[in-house]
């Protein structure tokens, strides 16, 4: 490798760095102080070590950024989730299905891409708009999974109006607004519709209120777009910057071409001039001496020649560990980074609490198991667990006994299953189970195991003991239905179950 192209890889390795750190501008002025830094170095030719240093100072600011991102995002992802639920708790409106499963697409898919955040939200609010348009219907016996989240009680499982879900609507958005990335110009404003929020209880207004929510949305989102223009204005006039000295390096690599060609021609000269003097020479000390001052002159151009040839041997040497360094470091960057990443896309899929795979994870996983659950046609059998009156649990002791209790299940959950079957917590007190190539008997066998177990785990809250149970509705995939049908059928299950009395498996036994 020339020394020209090292120092071009070189380059191109600086400018990949300026680029890649705009990913991380605009979040936090901890980070963009440094990243600042960073470039400006680049710019003006820093050592290998000096930016090396620099960019170890800002990986921990870089990573807490990250982590900043993440959370927010999935607080704008759990709000989408909440709002849709809160809306399907209103049993007189029933949300149209084609909508409602369009929507979890999409927010499956953008929840990690904040300039897509508006347009989730004003998806929402068309799919509100259309709800509430819908003429009264009579309730259907089926009850949504979905509509316990929240943790009614038996009289508000029968009904719960309008004011009690448009004041958990209003709580969930002004929980968003809290977590939105804008500058305290518009803390008013916020304020001010908070206090909207917190006085609301008109499901009409619904609409309104939510365009107020997606324009700061809007206006959140934007700031990060437009800091991302000016940084690419900045990365212009770096690039250019860098251009001019890439110039003036091929300009110096020119000169080095031309001094080495114009030693090439002294040298054919000096022989040649030596040449013609032994041929006009008349005596042999002329001879003899002519000879030896245009050797020594000819020694002389090939010691120069020889010494700049062992320096720039040198110096290529020297650059091409640096280069090896410098990959090799930040190949180990790169996997670290991916490690990394890994761990935080891991964290997006785990519950907290219960370190189950959440809600999302289960979205993830149902459709690849549907799909080869029709193509090898073996059993799949999915079951919504529902903990009884944990609501009462949560109002009696508190939610750290609430806590408690998940946790308990939890482990009596993992317990019960094989390594094959599959655990999520859905949502609040409810978990679903997937048994991946069971037949019927074995299925059912697996959900009294998970009953039993809970119904028997000790429990006590300030030593007195309690009992804990839990209803399970479980129904086994058809060939024809989606996972959102499979779901719907066993969730009808278990309100049959929680009907029937609690603490009790109910299978769906119709027939396609």
């Amino acid at each position: 490798m020339t020394e020209s192209a090292q120092d071009k890889l070189i380059g191109a390795l600086r400018k990949a760095i300026s680029r890649i750190s705009l990913l991380a501008e605009g979040n936090d002025p901890e980070v963009d102080s440094v990243i600042r830094q960073i470039r400006q170095n680049i710019t003006k030719g820093a050592d290998a070590d000096k930016i090396q240093a620099m960019l170890s100072a800002a990986e921990p600011h870089l990573l807490n950024s990250e982590e900043t991102h993440l959370n927010r995002a999935k607080q704008v992802r759990e709000t989408l989730h909440d709002l849709i639920d809160l809306l399907e708790v209103n049993h007189k409106k029933r949300l149209p299905s084609s909508e409602k499963k369009a929507l979890e697409s999409l927010i499956r898919l953008h929840w990690q891409s904040p300039p897509s955040w508006p347009y989730l939200f004003s998806s929402y609010l068309a799919l509100a708009k259309t709800t509430l348009s819908l003429e009264t219907t009579e309730e259907s016996s089926k009850q949504s999974l979905i509509k316990r989240l929240f943790h009614r009680t038996k009289k508000q499982q029968d009904t719960q109006n309008s004011q009690e879900i448009m004041a958990q609507i209003s709580h969930t958005l002004s929980s968003l607004l809290t977590n939105l990335s804008l500058s305290h110009e518009y803390d008013e404003q916020i304020i001010a519709l908070r206090e909207v929020l917190a006085n609301s209880n008109d499901l009409q207004q619904l609409p309104d209120l939510l365009d107020e929510v997606i324009n700061l949305i809007i206006i959140s989102t934007g700031k990060t777009q437009e800091g991302l223009t000016n940084y690419l204005n900045e990365l212009n006039q770096q690039l250019a910057s860098m251009n001019t000295s890439i110039v003036s390096h091929y300009k110096s690599q020119k000169t080095l071409i031309e001094n080495r060609d114009g030693l090439n021609v002294k040298l054919e000269k000096q022989v040649s001039d030596t040449n013609l003097a032994t041929q006009s020479a008349t005596d042999l000390n002329e001879l003899k001496e002519l000879i030896d001052t245009r050797m020594k002159a000819m020694t002389t151009t090939m010691v120069d020649y020889k010494q700049q040839m062992m320096l720039l041997e040198k110096e290529t040497h020297q650059s091409i560990i640096s280069l090896k360094s410098k990959v090799d470091q930040m190949e180990k960057e790169a996997s670290s980074m991916r490690t990394k990443l890994q761990e935080k896309l891991a964290q997006a899929m785990t519950d907290a609490l219960t370190n189950l795979p959440n809600r999302a994870a289960y979205q993830d996983s149902i459709l690849p198991l549907v799909q080869s659950s029709k193509k090898s046609g073996k059993k799949l059998f999915l079951a919504v667990c529902d903990i009884d009156h944990f609501k009462q649990v949560n109002d009696t002791w508190g939610h750290q006994a609430g806590d408690k209790v998940l946790r308990l299940v939890t482990r009596q959950l993992l317990n019960s299953l094989s390594n094959k079957d599959m655990i999520f917590r859905y949502g609040g007190e409810e978990f679903v189970a997937l048994f991946v190539n069971s037949n019927e008997q074995e299925a059912i066998h697996k959900a009294e195991t998970i009953r039993a177990a809970v119904e028997s785990a000790p429990f006590n809250v300030n030593g007195a003991p309690i009992t804990i149970t839990i209803s399970i509705g479980m129904a086994c995939h058809r060939v024809t239905e989606d996972h959102d049908s499979l779901f719907e059928r066993a969730d009808k299950q278990l309100y049959i179950a929680k009907q029937a009395g609690r603490n009790i498996v109910k299978v769906d036994q119709t027939k396609e």
